[in-house]
């Protein structure tokens, strides 16, 4: 939906116009169930908060400043209910931790399987979203935006902005959550082995098999100090190529039909303890619950307390049942919404082998010639901060007059002259000026502009193939702990965006570039229409040629 659309429909939903209303609920509802449902993962009340949130927003609409910034809005506020739900949830008076875990625990309602079938993932990409229940909530969090902002439906701005922080500071906490990430697919990994791994049954004995923070530290120190468990944090791809391009989870029929019932009786939100909080997000730290105690249910709420916020919950519930029944008398059932761009996921056809990312998901090893490997390997690491490509979509100019049968002739009118195009740069020369002008056409048939050779971006991509030739490693992140952020910085660019590829062993820029565009992640960082700049470097020699793409957009 382009900008100009959305602040238009914003706008007749600010005016009470009823189809406005319900196409904002229609567009949005997805980014904000996909949102809450990974931030509260396996809670009960995911869809009371989704509900809660759509109709905050909806009600809210008159304190928008812009219209056009309605979804990063709408992310923010999203955001705010999250940790509003969690600080509810930790205020309820005489119940424990454990005692609120365990309410809101719900088997069915696990949300990192629910993205495995319904986006019918597999290899890695299935790892990665099983991962994520390993997380502590705050990761969680910022895992349910980075996550969006992979796939192409957030862009950094929106992350930052949901975070109330600075582009860099959210680099900062997105790459430590990714740390977390990575340690959490080892402990999958070292999970499924079979056969499985002497020592860790006899560790995980008193375990309960729920997923947490403290046992993901547990299993993932085993998995670094054990010889026959230390194999398994080889191979790792990004976890943002893993991302790149997927779709978002389909809400489910219920949800959808709850939400817009609840719209439509003009259902109003939950009183606030102020009209300020309802409309900007949450500030995280030391204070937040002493400012916000007296709202929401704390502890100094007059209607607070555990049976009030069950109370809440009961009649929301009883609400969207009540539309719920009456869908399924007029549809015979429920279903699963599945009109949204691209519901099958990348890995449709994930089980066969002939899959480009099967290729990939095997364990790629630092060995520049690893034994049972193909001669020639590639890797993707997509940014911190891909932004969403923006999709065009060319709508009919309106008729003059509808009704007339036979309409005159327009009069011809002549057009002033075009100015001619500006002339193009010229194109870099070498094996490099070929890779450029391979990613620009492909680029230009995706519909993204051309990529503009940077010298930092050169002599940042250089530098790493450069140093993978000399140390004998192939990865984005080099023995020294330094991944592609950490290169792009040195080379004194100020990115707000960026992304790498790698590979190995391709003899020509065409089969380097045939590689990449078969690759999902390698294709996405290509395919990144928010990327303006490009660098390339290529190390020949013995084992390879090493090459890299370094891709950005300036600050």
């Amino acid at each position: 939906m382009s900008t100009q659309h959305t602040a238009e429909l914003v706008a007749a939903a600010r005016a009470g116009d009823p189809r406005a209303q319900d196409e904002l609920v229609g567009t949005h509802l997805p980014l904000v169930y996909n949102i809450v449902g990974r931030a509260l993962n396996g809670s009960c009340d995911v869809d009371d908060v989704v509900q809660d949130t759509m109709l905050r927003a909806l009600d809210g609409l008159g304190g928008l400043r812009a219209d056009e910034s309605f979804r990063s809005w709408l992310v923010a506020i999203t955001m705010n209910r999250i940790r509003a739900h969690w600080q509810a949830r930790s205020g309820i008076p005489g119940e424990s931790g454990l005692e609120a875990a365990q309410d809101l625990a719900d088997p069915g309602a696990d949300f990192a399987d629910l993205t495995v079938v319904k986006l019918q993932l597999s290899g890695q990409r299935r790892e990665t979203a099983r991962a994520t229940r390993w997380l502590e909530p705050d990761d969680r969090a910022l895992l349910s935006l980075w996550w969006l902002e992979c796939a192409g439906e957030l862009t950094r701005a929106d992350v930052a902005a949901a975070l109330e922080l600075t582009p860099q500071h959210t680099a900062v906490r997105v790459q430590r959550m990714k740390a977390q990430l990575e340690s959490a697919r080892v402990v999958e990994r070292a999970l499924e082995t079979q056969p499985p791994c002497e020592q860790i049954l006899a560790m995980t004995g008193t375990w309960d098999g729920r997923p947490s923070p403290l046992w993901r530290k547990r299993i993932a120190r085993h998995a670094r100090e054990c010889l026959r468990c230390s194999g398994l944090w080889n191979g790792l791809m990004p976890a943002e190529g893993l991302l790149a391009g997927l779709a978002l989870v389909p809400v489910a029929a219920a949800l959808m039909t709850g939400v817009r019932a609840a719209v439509t009786a003009g259902a109003a939100p939950v009183a606030f303890a102020d009209a300020a909080t309802q409309l900007s997000p949450v500030v995280s730290g030391p204070g937040r619950a002493a400012r916000r105690k007296g709202g929401d249910g704390g502890p100094g709420d007059p209607a607070g307390g555990r049976g009030a916020e069950r109370k809440r919950r009961q009649n929301r519930r009883r609400a969207i049942g009540g539309a719920v029944i009456a869908a399924c008398v007029a549809g015979g059932g429920l279903v699963y919404l599945t009109t949204m761009p691209g519901n099958q996921g990348a890995e449709a056809d994930g089980a066969s082998p002939a899959s480009p990312l099967a290729a990939l998901s095997a364990p790629d090893t630092a060995s520049p010639q690893p034994s049972g490997s193909p001669s020639s390997s590639a890797s993707a690491s997509a940014s911190p901060s891909p932004s969403a490509s923006a999709s065009a979509s060319v709508s009919p100019s309106p008729s003059t007059s509808s009704k007339a049968a036979d309409p005159a002739p327009a009069p011809v009118k002549s057009n002033p002259p075009k100015p001619a195009p500006p002339a193009p740069a010229p194109a870099p020369a070498g094996v490099v000026g070929q890779v450029i002008a391979l990613v620009n056409s492909e680029r230009a048939a995706a519909g993204c502009g051309p990529l503009k050779e940077d010298a930092q971006l050169d002599r940042a991509a250089q530098g790493h193939s450069d140093d993978m030739a000399r140390r004998g490693f192939f990865d984005h992140t080099n023995p020294d702990g330094a991944d592609p952020g950490d290169r792009t910085t040195a080379a004194g660019y100020r990115w707000s965006t960026y992304g790498e590829n790698i590979a190995k062993g391709q003899q020509s820029a065409q089969d380097v570039m045939d590689s990449w565009m078969k690759s999902p992640g390698h294709r996405a960082n290509i395919l990144n229409c928010s990327f303006k700049d490009i660098g390339v470097g290529m190390h020949p020699g013995a084992g390879g040629p090493w090459w890299t793409q370094n891709f950005g957009a300036r600050m």
